[in-house]
């Protein structure tokens, strides 16, 4: 029993200390490679054969050995980092960036340069291999892609709340290697989601680009609405990931920090009140009244400020200062200076029964700027006969009975009078 544990605990050990000398063998290769400093690449590594001795005796048992270097590209070059002398069968491992070698000499054969039978393990993640003739010198490494992530602005300057504002995302390869697999996103912190409001993107090429070198090139246009006043209003942080040939991940962050100032030079509030009467069912010619109040909660005069009014055929509306042209009908305020508001009355009816929707927006100036938005929507079903309309559109035939009955009126209480004495 004694003996078992033994043999057990050096089984153990000798299993433990292979691990240590040779890594998993999750990729391995067999390839012949010629003496006079030809190699074989992996990722980032060259075996060279410097020099091959090879000899064989008269029952024809191969001998000789091997001279190996190991190169690997560091800092945009070759270097040397070790050497060994192997004979037939003889191992060597070694360790790298990216993992752990070894190399087995397993033939040998005469040839003008004479030529060693390499079997590499390696438990390194192999994206790139393959026969080098003349080694290093004929050989390019993988390094790391330099991304610039620039991002610019338009406009920049005269913002104001409610202004869009256009996003252009460049990504410049500065390095000498390509960037592959790279994904671009906009990172939106809290300050960001307060200020501004995401609209439309117009180009987006985000995802799984392949950027040279030395190659600058736009990947995203977006738009952005204001919705907050205030200095130093910092946008959305563009972050991009990429990698080399070898598979390499690298992470990258925007280059220029973007910020914008807010201004309320003059910021215009259209508040609308509940509309009275019934606007779900009411009798033609029956009206049913709003207000639009309008307010310069800005520091500078808004200037030709009009709310306009789409109406929809046989819908009315009426109102002071409100200009009807076909279905359209405005409201035009030249001038409102801050901190003052303008309230507009308006009434609604129609002509005929049916489903009514009338849309308002607004325009105004200030400071060479144009704005315009959507205003508000009033839906609304009128009903009832025509024969309401129709009185009413006649309303001074009315007068006739009323008129007979006033003289009857008068006839009777004048002979009353008469009768008296």
């Amino acid at each position: 029993m004694k003996s078992a544990k033994i043999i057990i605990g050096l089984l153990f050990s000798a299993l433990f200390l292979a691990a240590l000398v040779s890594p998993a063998a999750a990729w391995e290769t067999t390839h012949w490679v010629e003496g006079g400093s030809n190699g074989y690449m992996i990722n980032n590594i060259i075996l060279e054969a410097d020099t091959i001795g090879v000899s064989t005796d008269d029952n024809g048992t191969v001998s000789g050995n091997v001279s190996l270097s190991l190169w690997e590209w560091k800092n945009d070059d070759w270097t040397r980092v070790n050497g060994t002398r192997l004979s037939l069968n003889g191992t060597w491992s070694f360790n790298t960036t990216d993992g752990n070698y070894t190399v087995k000499v397993i033939d040998l054969r005469e040839t003008r340069w004479n030529e060693a039978k390499l079997e590499i393990w390696t438990n390194a993640n192999v994206t790139n291999s393959g026969y080098i003739t003349g080694g290093h010198g004929n050989a390019t490494g993988a390094g790391r892609p330099n991304l610039v992530i620039t991002k610019v602005v338009t406009p920049t300057e005269n913002i104001s709340v409610g202004d869009i504002i256009s996003v252009t995302v460049y990504v410049h390869n500065t390095g000498n290697y390509d960037a592959k697999n790279v994904n671009i996103n906009e990172y939106f912190d809290n300050d960001a989601h307060r200020n501004f409001q995401m609209l439309a993107t117009t180009v987006n090429n985000t995802v799984n680009q392949t950027i040279n070198k030395n190659t600058n090139n736009t990947y995203l246009v977006y738009q952005l609405k204001v919705v907050e006043t205030g200095d130093n209003k910092k946008l959305p942080v563009s972050t991009a990931t990429a990698e080399n040939s070898l598979g390499v991940k690298y992470d990258y962050s925007q280059a220029n920090s973007v910020a914008i100032n807010v201004s309320d030079l003059a910021a215009l509030t259209f508040t609308s009140s509940p509309m009275s009467g019934n606007t779900v069912d009411y009798y033609t010619r029956s009206k049913i009244d709003g207000t639009i109040v309008v307010r310069n909660t800005g520091t500078m005069p808004a200037q030709f400020i009009s709310v306009e009014f789409m109406l929809p055929e046989n819908a009315i509306i009426s109102g002071k200062d409100i200009i009807v042209n076909g279905n359209k009908a405005t409201v035009y305020i030249d001038y409102l200076t801050p901190n003052n508001e303008r309230t507009i009355h308006y009434s609604l009816s129609a002509a005929a029964e049916g489903y009514y929707e009338v849309t308002a927006g607004y325009n105004y100036t200030y400071n060479n700027s144009t704005k315009t938005g959507g205003l508000e929507t009033v839906v609304f079903r009128a009903v009832g006969s025509n024969t309401i309309s129709k009185i009413l559109d006649n309303w001074y035939l009315l007068l006739i009975p009323l008129i007979l009955i006033a003289l009857v009126a008068v006839f009777f209480l004048k002979r009353h009078n008469e009768y008296r004495f």
